[in-house]
């Protein structure tokens, strides 16, 4: 026999399906996209780079050659309204194998840059050409950075245990999207001893969609993922936010009761049951009663 305690993670109104996209550059493709985001009422984190706004160019990378235009810094909160701006670096550069020193200035000129724009702090990053390594890492926390985004594929629905290491799920190029998705749209149990709660995380760069004219992939991934009651849409920040309040949680001994001393309402529940309950800020709230199995 075994006890299991009803004290994991489920979202926001008790869902156990949560959704978020990220995309990279800060480019003018980034508009049709963020015209299909709010259609179908989802959210995305573009991660951007202050010190290249207003550059044109074109990318290739192997493949057809796209426009690569970043958009100028007095068009940034009217482009990215609704959704969520993080840093990208200031000018893009790998900083793998960089000293600390010329890791601050790429990371705190980035989110400095972005402050100024949106006169509130700016804690959200990913990682220009996915490159990071110790001096990385220790810079972003210095720096105040709340979570850095990968680009190594999971393939799975985990919620990260390191949010400067957040590895998402899959690239929106990924021959695996359509059966991920499936997967988790599903409502059955997805097996992780931390929580059963699921996170579907989808990044990219546009300018790919003008380069494998393929926007059309786009548009039917989101009318399928799009849309569903139990699934929380999301930007990246919000998500890590929410997280990390839940560890704050403070448990009586015998798990019977859990008192929030955040200023977000939490939802706790178990791994195998629908049921929950909501701890509100600053209150004690009673826990779903253990269950035997």
């Amino acid at each position: 026999m075994s006890v299991q305690y009803n004290d994991r993670l489920v979202w926001p109104g008790g869902k156990k399906k949560a959704f978020t996209l990220s995309y990279d550059d800060g480019i003018t493709q980034d508009g049709r996209l963020i015209e299909l985001f709010d259609r179908y009422k989802v959210k995305g984190t573009f991660n951007l780079n202050p010190g290249l706004f207003g550059k044109t160019g074109t990318v290739a990378a192997g493949k057809k050659e796209a426009a690569h235009d970043k958009f100028g810094k007095d068009e940034i909160k009217r482009i990215y309204a609704g959704h969520e701006a993080a840093g990208h670096g200031n000018v893009h550069c790998c900083m793998a194998g960089m000293d600390a020193a010329r890791c601050v200035e790429e990371i705190a000129a980035s989110r400095k840059g972005l402050e100024e724009i949106y006169h509130r702090p700016v804690t959200g990053f990913a990682y220009a050409f996915g490159a990071y390594d110790e001096t990385v890492l220790k810079t972003l926390a210095a720096c105040g950075i709340s979570y850095a985004r990968t680009i190594e594929s999971t393939k799975r629905f985990d919620i990260p245990e390191d949010f400067l290491k957040w590895h998402p799920t899959c690239h929106h190029g990924d021959p695996d999207l359509e059966a991920l998705a499936d997967e988790f749209l599903s409502d059955a149990v997805y097996f992780n001893m931390k929580t059963a709660a699921k996170l579907f995380y989808v990044w990219g760069h546009s300018y790919e969609f003008d380069q494998d004219e393929n926007w059309d992939v786009m548009e039917r991934f989101l009318a399928k993922i799009a849309g569903h009651a139990d699934v929380w849409y999301a930007t990246n920040g919000e998500i890590c936010a929410y997280v990390k309040a839940f560890e704050q949680l403070i448990y009586t001994v015998d798990g019977t009761c859990i008192y929030n001393p955040t200023a977000v309402t939490l939802y706790v529940g178990g791994i195998f049951g629908g049921d929950y309950v909501e701890v509100k800020p600053g209150e004690t709230a009673a826990a779903v009663p253990a269950v035997e199995m």
